[in-house]
C-alpha cells in the first residue's frame, strides 16, 4: 500500500511511461488507505461498499504491468550519440 505512491510518483515522471499509469497508481494507493486503512479502522460494517466503489483504482497495478509486458523497453543501440552532445 505505502509502495505504492513513490511507485506511482516514478511513474508519473518518467518519459518511459505514460503519465495517466502514475496518476491511476496514486489514485489506486488512495483507494487502498480509504477502503483497508480508514473504513476497515473507523467503519468495518462499510469496508466491503468502500473495497466495491474503490475497485476501479486497484487496476492500475494491473495495466502497469500489461504496459510492461505488451509495450516492452525498446534498448538505444551501443552506438548511440545523444543529440545535445553533438559536434559544432
Amino acid at each position: 500500500m505505502a509502495r505504492l505512491l513513490p511507485l506511482a510518483a516514478l511513474v508519473y515522471r518518467s518519459r518511459f511511461l505514460p503519465r495517466f499509469l502514475g496518476v491511476w497508481l496514486a489514485l489506486g494507493a488512495s483507494a487502498y488507505i480509504a477502503a483497508l486503512g480508514l473504513a476497515g479502522v473507523l467503519w468495518p460494517q462499510y469496508q466491503s461498499k468502500v473495497f466495491t466503489i474503490s475497485q476501479p483504482a486497484f487496476f492500475g497495478e494491473i495495466a502497469l504491468m500489461l504496459w510492461l509486458v505488451i509495450k516492452r523497453a525498446k534498448p538505444q543501440a551501443v552506438g548511440a550519440v545523444a543529440p545535445s552532445s553533438a559536434a559544432a
